[in-house]
């Protein structure tokens, strides 16, 4: 096996080696990695090895462990390419060699500056040529508007003057009669940002076909009036005295945004094909700007909605349980990883005060914040009700009612209730909708729950049935979200239950932490990378 490597920012890596098979983190000093930073917890978290692979596990901290930007509640599988979250600090496992470093050193020949041109910024920009022909000026001159245009570019500003920039700087090469600047938007089809023309208010009237070579066609045309034989000059056009005209299509990455218009009249003579080059590749920087700013713009909206999702999914996070229960004879555990910042998942136990456990796992249709709002809704429904003397099928009746008062009639919620008696072993249940529940005996044979009725909130006023089984020792209750059963490889195959029901018989007498992370191990190696499209939940109860 390779050796493994912590690396953490601003330390040179650490090998993770020796007789012990796992490595605590932490700010204590009895960790065996400290890293002393007030976002840890003392005892932060832990990486062990499992039949050589390693495992990541949060202790209980106060501000999380976060794998791929999801936060972990049980051990989970890692990769070399990992993002791992320590609270605030970043850490990854992976090779030694992370690239070449980079130093800076004294010089070694004090000789080498003579043998190089050195100018001042200001005199580089400013210093006349030695050649004062007519076409050396001209590309003086044009790569000086370059130049300031594409410092223009650096700057933050506003689509408009950017725009408006542009054809300044066209006006002072090309010295055109008219120029302007179109954009194209969505609802309001083209219309102009920036304009250039003679005194007086004369309209600029564009041919069709001209807009349509630029915006349908993406071409960039130059044309001679007076010898124009294909229709592309309007009859304004022509009894203004305008000469020459040109348009390019103002166009990034294949999408076009608008288009830049130029046409010269007496005493200026026409266009030429070296004026389309520069106006285009003008046009062009400036379109990248501008697409730039807007995937800025873009990039600022979903940096604001991330953080907000951040705080959802911390504040729903905190709704669901921490520590398991302890219930004498009886082992529960349940964990939720979302496939999103904020899940439309639910699982909980609460204790009644006659010794029984109601016991609930819901899944909300849909992704995202909606579902994840409805979610808090039935978490704090099932607060509120758990003390209420009511069987599974009435509070599954009670709850789509009630839930039904808060949707539009699109959303519903899937739901496995069960009320535990420890005391006897008695489970009584209902399962609304939900896929079905697994009892796996101690023997290895398994049964499945199927549902007793609709998901809750699709029909309120809908009643529901209950069933009641008797727990044995060694019998292993398991209830799961399709999120796990519906994830998928690259080749879209998907895991499905037959593979979960696999795992959790042959892991039926692991510690169910243990067989959790067993299952997420191999659900991580069945989707190899590819993105889960729904969260995963599961909740497991047994009977020792």
């Amino acid at each position: 096996m390779k050796k493994l490597l912590l690396h953490i920012p601003g330390r040179p890596p650490i090998p993770l080696e020796g007789g012990t098979q796992s490595w605590t983190l932490g700010r204590s000093s009895q960790n065996d990695v400290v890293i002393p930073d007030a976002s840890l917890s003392r005892h932060h978290g832990r990486i062990s090895l499992n039949d050589g692979i390693p495992y990541l596990e949060d202790l209980g901290s106060r501000n999380g462990t976060f794998l791929n930007g999801e936060r972990i509640t049980t051990p989970h599988p890692l990769r070399e390419d990992d993002d791992i979250l320590l609270g605030q600090v970043s850490v990854s496992l992976g090779p030694a060699s992370r690239g070449p470093r980079v130093r800076i050193g004294a010089d070694t020949d004090d000789s080498s500056s003579a043998k190089s041109l050195v100018l001042p910024l200001e005199r580089l920009r400013s210093a006349p040529l030695r050649s004062e022909a007519p076409e050396t000026l001209r590309l003086r001159e044009v790569i000086r508007e370059i130049q300031a245009l594409s410092l223009e570019l650096l700057e933050d500003s506003p689509p408009e003057q950017l725009l408006s920039n542009l054809l300044d700087r066209l006006w002072t090469l090309l010295k055109p009669w008219r120029a302007a600047v179109l954009i194209q938007d969505a609802k309001s089809g083209l219309h102009t940002v920036a304009s250039r023309g003679p005194e007086g208010d004369q309209p600029i009237l564009l041919a069709r076909s001209l807009v349509d070579a630029a915006i349908e066609r993406k071409e960039s045309v130059l044309f001679n009036v007076l010898a124009d034989n294909q229709g592309l000059g309007s009859p304004s056009l022509i009894l203004s005295g305008v000469t020459s005209a040109m348009v390019t299509p103002l166009e990034h990455m294949g999408v076009v945004k608008g288009l830049l218009y130029l046409d010269s009249h007496p005493p200026r003579p026409p266009f030429n094909e070296e004026d389309l080059r520069l106006a285009s590749t003008l046009a062009h920087l400036a379109t990248a700007k501008l697409e730039q700013a807007r995937m800025r713009v873009e990039s600022m909206a979903r940096k604001k909605m991330d953080q907000e999702l951040d705080l959802a999914r911390h504040i729903q996070q905190g709704l669901l349980p921490g520590f398991s229960p302890e219930i004498l004879g009886y082992e529960v555990h349940g964990s939720n990883l979302p496939s999103r910042q904020v899940s439309g998942d639910l699982f909980g136990w609460w204790p009644r005060e006659d010794g029984r456990w109601l016991l609930c796992l819901a899944d909300v249709s849909g992704k995202g914040l909606g579902p994840g709002l409805l979610m808090a809704s039935l978490q704090a429904t099932l607060e509120a009700w758990a003390e209420r003397d009511l069987s599974t099928a009435d509070l599954a009746f009670q709850l789509s009612r009630v839930l039904a008062r808060h949707t539009d009639g699109r959303r519903f919620i899937t739901a496995f209730l069960a009320l535990l008696d420890p005391r006897t072993g008695t489970l009584s249940y209902t399962n609304a909708g939900h896929n079905p529940a697994l009892i796996i005996h101690s023997g290895g044979s398994f049964e499945e729950l199927d549902a007793q009725g609709l998901p809750l909130a699709m029909l309120p006023g809908h009643s529901y049935g209950e069933s009641m089984l008797q727990m044995q020792c060694g019998d292993l209750l398991a209830i799961y979200t399709d999120g796990i059963t519906e994830a998928t490889d690259p080749s879209g195959e998907e895991y499905g239950p037959e593979a979960l029901t696999s795992v959790l018989v042959a892991g039926r007498q692991n510690p169910l932490m243990a067989l959790d992370a067993a299952l997420l191990g191999d659900l991580d190696r069945f989707t190899q990378g590819a993105p889960y499209p729904d969260d995963r939940t599961l909740l497991m109860l047994r009977r020792n």
